[in-house]
Parts: structure tokens; C-alpha cells; sequence
């Protein structure tokens, strides 16, 4: 590797003001060059075409970056460190215009691209698969993969991804492999769906393919992309130039020197720069000064409205920069981290937060387990083991992984739990409901009674002692059997006779002050009579089935 100490030194030489700078750009990636158009183009093609490669093999609609990448080409330029740091609003390299990109920088750029547009894969496939696109060659829009890794880094995982995706057998359906393992982490499901295969015939054919050590090369079909009409370059000026290698030194981890450079520029991304060196060094006060002067001037960068949201607990400045960034996730959880409160409102737009935030980038298990104990908080326990379950396939290992698990069975012993009182408690209440019904109607009973009394016997005397209420000569049918009850309805009444069959019979009496008993019988009361007598009872009959009576009754005789 170069070392680092030349690449500052070389840097003021390599992008000196009255060079001659152009840029262009696609996609994601844009390239800054001094060594003419042919080197810019050719590696902005590579870069595209290297993107697309990975795009065939996992599936996806598109592989898109949460920053750009800015590619820095000039003559005698050192060779890249095999990294793409961040620098202020890009990842930041730079290449000679003499040399392609190093295996290093390939694996690199193919690591940012699985983190950022896929789930965790299996670590030996995800390997095997950042290797295999190492050695990719790119002649236009022809794509060769394929090309034999150094014999010591022929793992079973690049074994098996060269196999899947270079043998025409299994080729076309290796993105079925692929986003299986993606979902599930299941080789066995994987390799069924895909090849219709078991596991354990395509570990054997692995390896008996690694240890036959014939590997050929196949072809990608690469992006239509036209090396003239699509990059088409444009002028830079020496403050453009001066700004890229400010970005450079600061992605680099060059920090006076990157101050210096930003120190001899103008406008907000000289602020941001200063304010990123400051927010560095700890100097939370410089840095705010800084990015707010930025922001005054109209900075369109993503970072300088984040960092300066999250130094001032700002939600407008964060949601700005989700704005400015719809594909990084930290906006998002900063926002979400704003408001402790735990009322059912706040929680469900903490969850809705901590959800977008977790979806895009669905590698940080910290925003699953953040998201997973918002849901427990607001106790919703189903979406909190979606949550745990995405925080466990996030996992980069078996240790980490039975750690979530473990945290999983928790919550649903928690959810039994809960499910269990919520049981009880609904059941109770029912309960306390219908005992409250019960004793409301038994209350309208009573008082329906106490009121016919008192109509039956306004005055409160004592009555005279009833006597038989019998009308001579009387025809119809009768009844005999035992007075069981009187139903007092206002100016009505019921009697209720149960006969000897142990059935009973209803009759009306459409005016009850006219009944009288006689003798020593004792007067009639509305209700079950506390002492049931014999009686026979005269009526006509007129069956009424809303009252459910037999007839009227026209005469009684007490026995």
C-alpha cells in the first residue's frame, strides 16, 4: 500500500490549480480528471458496469449507493488504499490514470454495494460472492466473470458462487439462490428452489469442483451504455479541483491538511468541511458555527443539516436531511431518538421512524432492537417479534444471533403473559357487566312491584280479608289446580295456576280490584304467593299470545 504521507504530499502537485479538469458522471459515481477524457470514461464505464454485475447476481432492480463516489484521476496519482471512505458528502478514491482498480478497491466497492441494497447473506457466501466480482473484467457492455482467484483464497464460498453463476447450468437461476438466502438464510430451501437440488448434492459438487480446479470464465450481458454519448464530460474550474482534494484529505483522515485546503476556499461546503474537522476534534461549539453558517448559505448537503440537528436536538434540520438523502437511515433514527415520551401516540410515530430507518439499512441491528422495544413499550408484541426477527437475521454471527434470539423468547413469554391478564381482565369486566345488568333489571322488578302495590293499595291500610270472587251461573271452561302467582301489570293482572301435570296455566284479569276473597282467606298480593292455595278459576277463552294467557278469568273459588 502506498504510504499515506506521499499521498499528501502528492496531492497539491496532482490537482494543481492551472491543470486542465473535467467531470462526468452516471449513476452514483462521478469522476474528477486531470489526465483527459479517455481514463475518465473508461473507468466510469468500469465502475458501471461493475455496479450492473452485482445487480444480475443478487437480482435487484438496482444497486444504488447511500453516497456517492467520487473517483480522482491524475497522472503519477498514487495507487488506491483498496478503500472508499466517506468524506464530506461522498465516498472519496483516487487512481492514476495509468492503473485499473485494485482487487482490494473491487471487494471494497462490492462490500458497500451488498451492505446497502441487500439483508445479510451467509458470511461464506457473501465472502465467496465479494471475491468472485474481484477479478470481473468490463470491455464495454461486455461483462466477463469468472476469472480465477489466487489459489489460496479459493474458498467453498467463492467455489460455489463461481459455480452458480459461471456454469450455464445453474446461471440463470442463481439470483433465485441468492435472494433465498437473502430472505431466509436457508441453504437447504435455497438450493431446492433454485436448482431443485438438495444442499448436500450442490456441497458435492463444490467440492469435487474445487478440487478439479477448472475454472472457466462466462459472460454478463453489461449496461447499453455508450462511452461517448452517455459521459459526456464537463469543465471544472480550480475551486471545483481545490474542493475535491479538500474532500480527499478529509476522507483520509489528513486533518490540517484538509483545513488548510478547506481554509482556502469559499462558501457553505468550505464551512461543512470545517465543521466536520471540529465535530473530529470533539469541538461541538466550532463545528455548530460552522454547519449553521453552511446552512445559511444555502448548503444542499445531507450531512451538514444531520449533524447540525443532532448537535441542537433540531427535528426540522434532521428531516431535512432525510429530505436531502431519502437512502440514509440516520436521519431517521436521530428523529426517532428525540422524543422519550411513551404515550400510545408517540410510540406508534417512534415505531414508524425507527421502521424506515431499519429498512433501509437492515444490517444495524441496534435500530431492529430499538424499533423491537419501541413495539413492547406500546405492547404490541406481534410487530415486536418481526422486529427481534429482523434484528436476528442481522446478525454477523452464531453468538450475536442466539444473543437476539434469547432476547426473542423473552418477549414472547412477555406476550403470553400479557395475552393471559388481557384474558382475565376482559372476562372480568363481562362478568361485572352482566352482574350489573342483573341487578338493574332485578331492581325494575322490585320497583314494578312496589308500584302495583301501592295501585292496589293506595291508601296503605290494612285490606279487608278477601273474599271468593264468584259468579253465579258461570259457563266456560275452568281450572283447578294451585295459585302460584300473581303478576301485577298497572291496571292488569296474571294469575298463574300450576295444575296437577306440574304444567301451569296463565289467565288475565283485566280489572284485579274487583277481585275479593271471602271467608278467612287472606287478601291476594302481587307475586309468588307465600302460602300457594287450591282454587278453581272460571274464564273465557280468549288466548293472548303477547301476554301468553289462556283466557279471561270470570270467577275464582278458594278451597
Amino acid at each position: 500500500m502506498f504510504p499515506r504521507v506521499l499521498l499528501v504530499l502528492l496531492l497539491p502537485v496532482l490537482l494543481r490549480a492551472e491543470d486542465h479538469w473535467i467531470a462526468l458522471k452516471s449513476g452514483p459515481f462521478e469522476v474528477f480528471s486531470s489526465a483527459g477524457e479517455k481514463p475518465a470514461r473508461e473507468k466510469l464505464m468500469f465502475l458501471e458496469q461493475f455496479r450492473e454485475t452485482l445487480r444480475v447476481i443478487t437480482g435487484k432492480d438496482e444497486m444504488r449507493l447511500v453516497w456517492p463516489v467520487h473517483l480522482i484521476i491524475s497522472k503519477g496519482a498514487p495507487p488506491d488504499g483498496g478503500k472508499f471512505p466517506l468524506g464530506r458528502d461522498a465516498r472519496m478514491v483516487s487512481l492514476s490514470d495509468a492503473v485499473g482498480f485494485s482487487r482490494d478497491s473491487l471487494k471494497e466497492l462490492a462490500r458497500i454495494l451488498l451492505h446497502e441494497n441487500t439483508h445479510r447473506l451467509p458470511p461464506d457466501v457473501e465472502q465467496g460472492l465479494i471475491e468472485l466480482v474481484s477479478t470481473v473484467q468490463v470491455d464495454g457492455p461486455r461483462i466477463t466473470l469468472g476469472a480465477p482467484v489466487p489459489e489460496a483464497e479459493r474458498s467453498r464460498g467463492w467455489a460455489l458462487l463461481h459455480l452458480v453463476t459461471v456454469n450455464p447450468e445453474y446461471a440463470a437461476r442463481a439470483r433465485v439462490m441468492i435472494s433465498n438466502l437473502e430472505q431466509s438464510g436457508d441453504f437447504e430451501a435455497a438450493c431446492h428452489n433454485a436448482f431443485e437440488k438438495t444442499a448436500a448434492q450442490i456441497n458435492q459438487q463444490v467440492d469435487a469442483y474445487l478440487k478439479a480446479g477448472n475454472f472457466g470464465t462466462g459472460s454478463i450481458s453489461g449496461r447499453a451504455l455508450s462511452i461517448t454519448r452517455d459521459m459526456k464530460p464537463v469543465q471544472l474550474g480550480s475551486e471545483d479541483a481545490r474542493l475535491a482534494e479538500a474532500d480527499l484529505l478529509l476522507a483520509n483522515g489528513h486533518a490540517a491538511e484538509a483545513s488548510a485546503a478547506y481554509k482556502a476556499l469559499h462558501g457553505p461546503e468550505a464551512s461543512e468541511g470545517l465543521a466536520l474537522l471540529a465535530l473530529n476534534d470533539q469541538k461541538d461549539n466550532v463545528a455548530r458555527m460552522g454547519l449553521q453558517d453552511a446552512i445559511d448559505a444555502h448548503s444542499t448537503s445531507a450531512r451538514a443539516w444531520f449533524e447540525l440537528g443532532r448537535l441542537e436536538s433540531d427535528a426540522m434540520d434532521l428531516k431535512k436531511a432525510s429530505e436531502l438523502n431519502p437512502r440514509w437511515a440516520d436521519p431517521y433514527f436521530e428523529l426517532a431518538d428525540l422524543d422519550p415520551a411513551i404515550d400510545k401516540e408517540h410510540l406508534e410515530e417512534r415505531a414508524a421512524l425507527l421502521k424506515k430507518a431499519a429498512n433501509l439499512d437492515p444490517r444495524n441491528i441496534a435500530y431492529w432492537e430499538a424499533l423491537a422495544k419501541t413495539y413492547i413499550a406500546a405492547k404490541d408484541f406481534g410487530e415486536a417479534q418481526k422486529a427481534w426477527a429482523g434484528a436476528e437475521h442481522a446478525a454477523a454471527s452464531d453468538e450475536e444471533r442466539e444473543g437476539i434470539h434469547q432476547a426473542r423468547l423473552q418477549v414472547e413469554e412477555k406476550h403470553f403473559d400479557y395475552d393471559a391478564s388481557e384474558r382475565k381482565r376482559l372476562a372480568d369486566e363481562r362478568e361485572a357487566d352482566l352482574q350489573r345488568v342483573k341487578s338493574q333489571s332485578e331492581a325494575a322488578i322490585h320497583a314494578a312491584e312496589d308500584a302495583s302495590r301501592k295501585r292496589l293499595n293506595p291508601n296503605g291500610v290494612v285490606p279487608p280479608k278477601p273474599e271468593a270472587w264468584y259468579q253465579g251461573g258461570a259457563t266456560g271452561p275452568s281450572v283447578q289446580g294451585v295459585f302460584a302467582r300473581l303478576d301485577c301489570m298497572g291496571n292488569q293482572a296474571r294469575l298463574v295456576i300450576q295444575v296437577a301435570d306440574g304444567k301451569t296455566v296463565q289467565l288475565l284479569v283485566p280489572d284485579p280490584t274487583n277481585i275479593n276473597t271471602g271467608g278467612d282467606e287472606k287478601a291476594l298480593a302481587c307475586g309468588p304467593q307465600k302460602q300457594p292455595r287450591q282454587v278453581v278459576v272460571h274464564y273465557t277463552a280468549k288466548p293472548d299470545t303477547k301476554l301468553h294467557t289462556a283466557g279471561e278469568a270470570t270467577a275464582i273459588e278458594f278451597h
